[in-house]
């Protein structure tokens, strides 16, 4: 009795360590392979089932994506838009010195490319001698043929700083009589005026101390003291009457512009 007891209580303790010890030799899927939790997953992206808050908070997101969105398209539509205000850079910075350096280069450029006294009158020596005479007026004339030949002439004399002048708008700016022909006169001012007035710029951008393409009371009264040396009528004035006149005339030429 006491044997056969005995045994079964050991079978009964096999048994037990067997049914203990078979699920620890078992693996568990992991989630993601589970059916359940691919379908919870999708459930829940859905935002079906989800609370109020949940709710609440994709809609937060969704909105403000469509606000960024939006700014981001508006800010690619203003990039066509220039910028009216541009800091301008310290003094002695490498930005300033490089700016600097751009604007001499530029300014030289420019300069070089002006036509100066012995140019203008080649170009007047060409168009004279290249014109014709109005029988009526006795003007000298020339039609748009010779305008090409005088260019061609100036070209070749003078170099291709002058052909700009000679361009077909520009011909078609002066009046012209019956036969098509403009005076070589008006023509002949024009060029003179139009490199005036670029030497005037690039004289006054040159006193633009900082580039910002206005001139300051003390830069203005700067140009018109260079100017005086070149006037025949102010070119004997005495030193201290010109330096009390300067200050009244910029304020005058700075009130007119």
């Amino acid at each position: 009795m006491s044997t056969a007891s005995g045994d079964g209580a050991d079978a009964g303790g096999d048994g037990a360590s067997s049914a203990v010890t078979a699920p620890a030799g078992r693996r568990i899927p992991p989630a993601s392979s589970m059916p359940w939790v691919r379908n919870l997953r999708r459930f829940v992206g859905t935002g079906a089932g989800l609370g109020s808050e949940a709710l609440m908070e994709l809609e937060t997101k969704r909105i403000l994506l469509e606000i960024f969105k939006e700014r981001q398209r508006k800010s690619a539509e203003a990039g066509s838009i220039p910028s009216f205000y541009k800091k301008k850079p310290e003094e002695g910075s490498i930005s300033s010195r490089v700016q600097r350096l751009a604007k001499y280069r530029f300014l030289k450029k420019q300069s070089e490319l002006l036509l100066n006294a012995d140019d203008l009158d080649a170009m007047w020596v060409c168009l004279r001698e290249n014109c014709v005479i109005d029988d009526a007026t006795g003007a000298e004339k020339m039609n748009y043929e010779d305008f090409c030949h005088i260019a061609t002439v100036c070209t070749e004399q003078i170099g291709q700083k002058c052909k700009r002048f000679f361009s077909p708008s520009n011909f078609m700016k002066f009046e012209k009589d019956d036969s098509g022909r403009i005076a070589i006169l008006p023509f002949y001012l024009y060029v003179m005026r139009t490199v005036s007035l670029t030497q005037a710029r690039i004289d006054m951008s040159e006193l633009d101390e900082d580039s910002d393409g206005f001139l300051q009371p003390h830069e203005m009264e700067a140009y018109i003291r260079g100017l005086i040396p070149n006037l025949a009528q102010l070119r004997d004035m005495p030193t201290p009457i010109c330096s009390n006149v300067l200050p009244h005339s910029c304020t005058q030429v700075l009130f007119l512009l």
